[in-house]
């Protein structure tokens, strides 16, 4: 009974910082939350044009190809780049209120995933309207959308520890995204690899936790769906492993070096 309520009043934490967090980023702003929407939609429609019209990449429907990575990519970029220093910048509340870190965290990426799922829709409905040949593989989004999630949630909870520890990793990290971001076949199929390379860069762990939403609204396969889910979830289950070991580990130092 009293673990019940504990989880219970953990998820109405997680709820209420996640309306805090959207709420306080809106807070004075002119447009709002059409600032947070569409920055992704113009990164979008810029990396659209530039790569379709310009470079002339030749991919059948490329503006659905480039959806299905950019956008989360963006989603899974943002969070570490926000999420990473978390814990510090919370730090009188981490300290002062006893609450879990992991409630902040949370809140976090909710409130970065609701941005994202705007957006992302937002885009989504006109340009399948337009360059979508079936809707076979939509039903799968929501499953792919919620490993991303979680997988996301392993590897950030990975980086906001070591970060209290090791103050340079938000440093490093910015340069290490930018940097696989041209290495991940985001904006160009894999087929574009090098062959003796390729299987290195197919192997990225974000680029494994993409590939199912970009294969929902792409060229949609049952059996290739199949196979990149159970990657993308062994990817989500080995990062919040991996987390949770290390916060175990970590914890009774956690508050020491915060």
């Amino acid at each position: 009974m009293n673990q019940r309520i504990f989880q219970r009043l953990y998820w109405e934490q997680v709820k209420n910082l996640t309306v805090a967090n959207m709420k306080s980023r809106y807070r004075k702003t002119f447009a709002g939350f059409l600032w947070v929407v569409m920055s992704p939609i113009l990164i979008y429609s810029v990396q659209s044009l530039v790569f379709k019209h310009f470079l002339k990449i030749a991919i059948p429907n490329y503006s659905l190809f480039l959806l299905g990575g950019i956008l989360p990519w963006i989603f899974v970029t943002t969070s570490i780049e926000m999420c990473t220093p978390l814990f510090l910048t919370t730090r009188d509340v981490l300290l002062g209120f006893k609450i879990n870190p992991l409630v902040i965290l949370l809140s976090q990426l909710l409130d970065n995933f609701f941005n994202f799922l705007f957006a992302f829709l937002i885009l989504l409905i006109p340009t399948w309207i337009f360059f979508g040949e079936n809707i076979q593989g939509l039903p799968y989004l929501i499953f792919a959308l919620i490993n991303l999630v979680l997988g996301v949630t392993g590897v950030t909870w990975i980086l906001s520890i070591l970060q209290v520890f090791y103050r340079d990793t938000r440093f490093v990290l910015p340069f290490i995204t930018n940097v696989a971001l041209f290495l991940t076949p985001i904006f160009y199929p894999p087929e574009f690899v090098p062959e003796n390379i390729r299987a290195i860069i197919v192997l990225n762990p974000l680029y494994i936790l993409i590939l199912p939403v970009r294969t929902c609204i792409y060229n949609f396969g049952s059996s290739e769906f199949l196979n990149q889910i159970l990657a993308a979830n062994f990817v989500t289950a080995s990062s919040l492993l991996i987390a949770f070991y290390y916060w175990r580990k970590k914890r009774n130092e956690f508050y020491i070096h915060l």
